[in-house]
C-alpha cells in the first residue's frame, strides 16, 4: 500500500511553489508614489486647471509611477500654512507666490513690488531669466523649497464696501484685507491704508461682517470667492503683477529617481508655460463674469499718481529685503 504521508509531503514544495507564483503579482506590484498637491483656491481657479494639467502630465510621463493628489480650497490651510507645510516637508507640494517665500528669502517680494513692470514680458524675462534662477536657489537652500515653474496670478485691483478708489489719498484709512505678505503690507501703508492680513478663506468674512473695508486682488478671486456679494466697488488699482507658482519640497523631489525628478520638472514647467499664456483671456472672462452679476461699480483710475506714490517704496523695500541688486536686475531685463 502506497505511503499516503511521503506522497502528501512530496507533493508540498510543488503547491506552495505554484501558489507563491501565484501570489508573486500581488506581493511585488508596484503601487504609484502619491505627490500631494494643495492650493487655497476654488476648482474654478486657473490653479487648479493647472494643478489638472500638470497631474495629467505626471502620470503621462511616469507611466503612472507617480499620482498627483490635488487638495483644493484652502482643506490643508491658508496660503501661509501650505507653504510652511512645504518647507516642513510634511506636504509634497503647493501653490505659492513671491510674497510668501519673501518670508524664507526677504529678496524674493520684489518681484512682488507695485508698478515695477512695464508690461507683461518684462515680467516673464524676470522671473524666467536670471533673477528668477537666483531667487529659487536662495529660497531652496534656506527653507527646502524647490520652485518648479513660474506661473501668473495676474494683475490685482481693488474691491471696496463703502466708496471707490480715484486718488492714493482714497486709501488712507482704509482698512484692507491682505495676504500674509511683507510686500503687500509695505505696499499700503505706504498709501496710509490700514493693512490686515487675512486668510483667504475668510476674506468674505471679514468684508460682510466690516472687519475690513476693501480687499486686493485678482478679477477671478473676486469672483469664485464671491467677493461681489459683500463688496460695491471694483476699482481698477492694477497695483502687483503677482507671480505664481508650485512649490515642492526639495527633499521629497531629491529622493526621487531621476527619470522621475525629469518627468516632474518637466510636466511643471509645461503646466507653467500653458497657465501664462491662457492667463489674460480668463483675466477677461473673470471682469466680464463679475460685471454679469450686476453688484459692483467699476472705475478705471489714472495709474500715474499711484505709480509716482510707490516709486520710492521700490529701493526702500529691496534696500531692507537685501535685494538692491535683483530691483537692479529687472529693471534693466
Amino acid at each position: 500500500m502506497p505511503d499516503t504521508r511521503r506522497h502528501v509531503l512530496a507533493r508540498r514544495p510543488l503547491l506552495f511553489g505554484a501558489a507563491a507564483l501565484l501570489a508573486a503579482p500581488a506581493v511585488h506590484a508596484q503601487r504609484a508614489r502619491t505627490i500631494r498637491l494643495a492650493h487655497h483656491v476654488t476648482t474654478q481657479s486657473e490653479q487648479h486647471a493647472t494643478a489638472e494639467l500638470f497631474a495629467r502630465r505626471v502620470a503621462e510621463l511616469t507611466g503612472n509611477a507617480l499620482a498627483v493628489q490635488i487638495l483644493p480650497a484652502a482643506q490643508m490651510g491658508g496660503q501661509r500654512e501650505l507653504i510652511e507645510s512645504v518647507s516642513l516637508g510634511t506636504l509634497e507640494m503647493a501653490y505659492g507666490e513671491s510674497g510668501l517665500y519673501a518670508n524664507y528669502t526677504p529678496a524674493f517680494g520684489v518681484i512682488a513690488l507695485a508698478y515695477l513692470y512695464r508690461d507683461f514680458a518684462h515680467f516673464e524675462r524676470t522671473v524666467e531669466g536670471a533673477v528668477g534662477a537666483q531667487l529659487a536657489r536662495e529660497l531652496e537652500a534656506r527653507a527646502g523649497i524647490r520652485v518648479m515653474n513660474w506661473m501668473t496670478a495676474g494683475y490685482r485691483n481693488t474691491f471696496l464696501r463703502t466708496k471707490p478708489i480715484t486718488t492714493p489719498g482714497d486709501f488712507r484709512g482704509v482698512k484692507i484685507r491682505l495676504p500674509e505678505a511683507p510686500v503687500f503690507v509695505r505696499t499700503f501703508a505706504a498709501l496710509g491704508a490700514q493693512p490686515t492680513p487675512i486668510p483667504a478663506p475668510e476674506m468674505y468674512s471679514a468684508l460682510q461682517t466690516g472687519v475690513v473695508d476693501a480687499m486686493e486682488g485678482s478679477a477671478e478671486v473676486g469672483f469664485t470667492f464671491r467677493i461681489h456679494e459683500v463688496t460695491r466697488f471694483l476699482s481698477l488699482t492694477r497695483h502687483i503683477l503677482l507671480d505664481g507658482s508650485f512649490a515642492m519640497n526639495a527633499g521629497f523631489f531629491g529622493g526621487l529617481p531621476r527619470p522621475q525628478q525629469e518627468a516632474v520638472q518637466q510636466a511643471a514647467t509645461e503646466a507653467g508655460k500653458w497657465q501664462r499664456a491662457q492667463h489674460f483671456e480668463r483675466e477677461k472672462t473673470w471682469l466680464d463674469r463679475l460685471a454679469a452679476a450686476g453688484t459692483l461699480q467699476t472705475n478705471a483710475v489714472d495709474l500715474a499718481p499711484f505709480i509716482q506714490a510707490l516709486g520710492p517704496l521700490q529701493d526702500e523695500f529691496a534696500a531692507s529685503a537685501r535685494g538692491a541688486d535683483v530691483l537692479r536686475q529687472i529693471r534693466a531685463a
